[in-house]
C-alpha cells in the first residue's frame, strides 16, 4: 500500500512538474512575442504628422500640391452611429459637430488651391455627407473607395491625372491599408477628418509619404 501511495506521489509530482513547464513555456512564447511585436513596431516608421514638425516638410507638402502631385486620402466625419453627440439626420452618417469640421477641413483644402483638383468619394453616407460639405457640393462617389482592402493604393494612382491633385474621402481602414502597402507601422486608427497625404510624381514613378494632417493641423501652417 506504501509502495502504491509512493507511486502515485511520484506520479503527481511528475504531473505538476510537467504542467510548470509548461507554464513557463508560455510565459517565455509570450515575451519573445511581445518583445518581436516592440522590435517590428521600432523597427517600421509610422507617418509623421507633418504639419507639427519642420517648416521644410510643410513647404515641400505645397510644393507638390502646386505641381499637382498629391494624393489625400481624407478619413469621414464623426460618424454618428459610433457617437453620443447629436446626428446630423440619418443614423449612419455622420454627426452634427462632424459636419462643422468637415466645413473647416474642406476650408482648408480650399485655400491650398482646387483648380487642379479631382475630388472622389466612398459612397456610404458618412463619407458622402463628408465630401459634400467639406467642398460645398455633390462629389462623385465611387465604390472602390469603399471596397479598398489591398487595392485602394493601385486604384488611387489609377485614377489621378498627371499635373492634377486628388482628394479621395474614405475609410479608416482604407487608410491603413495604404500605410501598410508603404510599408509603415498602421497601430493607430486614423482621427475622424484626418488626412493621409502622398505624392505620385508620374512620370518618374515615384511614391513619396509625406505624412498625416489631423483635422486641427491645417491652422498651424495655412
Amino acid at each position: 500500500m506504501n509502495k502504491n501511495f509512493n507511486d502515485s506521489r511520484q506520479a503527481n509530482k511528475k504531473k505538476a512538474s510537467r504542467v510548470v513547464k509548461i507554464k513557463a513555456l508560455m510565459v517565455i512564447a509570450a515575451l519573445l512575442l511581445l518583445c518581436f511585436t516592440a522590435y517590428v513596431a521600432l523597427k517600421t516608421p509610422r507617418p509623421s504628422h507633418f504639419f507639427r514638425g519642420s517648416s521644410l516638410e510643410i513647404a515641400s507638402f505645397k510644393a507638390a500640391w502646386i505641381e499637382g502631385d498629391v494624393i489625400a486620402f481624407v478619413r469621414h466625419a464623426e460618424r454618428c452611429d459610433q457617437s453620443t453627440a447629436p446626428c446630423l439626420n440619418s443614423l449612419d452618417g455622420i454627426t452634427v459637430r462632424g459636419k462643422g469640421v468637415a466645413i473647416e477641413v474642406g476650408a482648408s483644402f480650399q485655400q491650398l488651391g482646387l483648380e487642379k483638383t479631382d475630388i472622389l468619394t466612398s459612397p456610404l453616407t458618412r463619407t458622402q455627407q463628408t465630401a459634400d460639405y467639406m467642398f460645398n457640393h455633390k462629389v462623385q462617389s465611387q465604390e472602390w473607395l469603399a471596397n479598398c482592402k489591398n487595392t485602394i493604393l493601385q486604384s488611387a494612382i489609377k485614377h489621378k491625372v498627371r499635373g492634377r491633385n486628388l482628394v479621395l474621402v474614405t475609410h479608416s481602414d482604407c487608410m491603413k491599408d495604404i500605410e501598410r502597402s508603404m510599408n509603415y507601422s498602421t497601430s493607430d486608427k486614423p482621427d475622424y477628418s484626418s488626412s493621409l497625404i502622398i505624392s505620385y510624381r508620374e512620370k518618374e514613378k515615384v511614391l513619396q509619404m509625406l505624412g498625416i494632417v489631423d483635422s486641427g493641423d491645417w491652422k498651424l501652417s495655412l
